[in-house]
C-alpha cells in the first residue's frame, strides 16, 4: 500500500532509445505545447515579407513579427513587437535577416513573466526549473528547481518562494497573476514531459506571460530526439 502523502517516483530518463536531439522550430514547439493544452498565441507562418503582412491581417492587430531560423532573435533584430497594420508588418519583415517569418498575436496585460524549463538529468531524471522570465532571466537569476513530477502544491510553493514571487501575488498594489492558470500550464507541461520521456531532451518556455486572467507561452524551445 502506498502512503497517502508519498511523493511520486521521478520520471527517469532512458539510457538508450534516442538519436541526437533536434531543435524544433518555434512553430513546431508551440504546436506541441498547444496539443498538450498549453495556451500559445494565435499565429501563422509566412515565406516572404508580403505574405507576413497578409498573415497579420488574418490574425488581427497588434501582432509580433519574428524571423525564423535565427538564434538570439532580439539581438539580431529579428523580433518586432506591437505592429499595428499590414504595411508595418511588411516593412519590418523586409528589414529582417530572415527568409521566413512567424506572425503572432501580441499578448497584452502582462502581470509577470516566468521561465518554465525542463531538462534531462542522468542522475535524477527530469528536472523542472521555475524562475523569473523574459529579458531579465540571466541578469536576476532567480530560479527554483524540483523533480518531475512535482505536485501542484510543490510548484506553488516554489513559485511563491522566489525572490520575485511577489510579482505573481500582487506587488505594491499591482494586479495578481492568475496563479491557477499558471499552475495548470506547468502541470500540463509535466504531462507532456511524461508522454515524451523516451526522446525528450529539453523544453523551455520563456516567457510564460502571466496575466490577471490566463497564462500564455509566448516563446518556446524544444529539443527532441527521434525514436530508434
Amino acid at each position: 500500500m502506498v502512503a497517502r502523502n508519498a511523493r511520486p517516483e521521478p520520471v527517469v530518463c532512458p539510457v538508450n532509445g534516442t538519436t541526437a536531439a533536434r531543435v524544433l522550430s518555434e512553430a513546431e514547439a508551440k504546436a506541441l505545447l498547444s496539443g498538450a493544452g498549453i495556451r500559445v498565441p494565435r499565429s501563422d507562418r509566412a515565406d516572404c515579407a508580403e505574405n507576413a503582412g497578409i498573415c497579420a491581417s488574418g490574425i488581427g492587430f497588434p501582432v509580433v513579427l519574428k524571423g525564423e531560423g535565427i538564434a538570439h532573435k532580439t539581438e539580431a533584430g529579428a523580433v518586432v513587437l506591437n505592429l499595428d497594420c499590414r504595411e508595418a508588418v511588411t516593412e519590418a519583415a523586409a528589414g529582417m535577416p530572415a527568409q521566413s517569418f512567424l506572425v503572432e498575436e501580441m499578448i497584452t496585460g502582462t502581470v509577470a513573466e516566468l521561465l518554465i524549463g525542463v531538462t534531462r538529468d542522468p542522475a535524477h531524471g527530469f528536472v523542472l526549473t521555475l524562475g523569473l522570465g523574459g529579458i531579465l532571466t540571466e541578469l536576476i537569476r532567480d530560479t527554483a528547481s524540483v523533480l518531475v513530477p512535482a505536485s501542484r502544491d510543490e510548484i506553488r510553493g516554489a513559485l511563491t518562494g522566489l525572490r520575485t514571487g511577489a510579482l505573481l501575488t500582487g506587488y505594491r498594489g499591482r494586479p495578481a497573476a492568475d496563479m491557477e492558470a499558471v499552475l495548470d500550464t506547468i502541470m500540463a507541461l509535466q504531462a507532456l514531459v511524461r508522454s515524451h520521456a523516451d526522446n525528450l531532451h529539453e523544453i523551455e518556455i520563456n516567457p510564460l506571460i502571466c496575466r490577471a486572467s490566463g497564462a500564455v507561452a509566448a516563446d518556446a524551445l524544444i529539443r527532441m530526439g527521434e525514436s530508434q
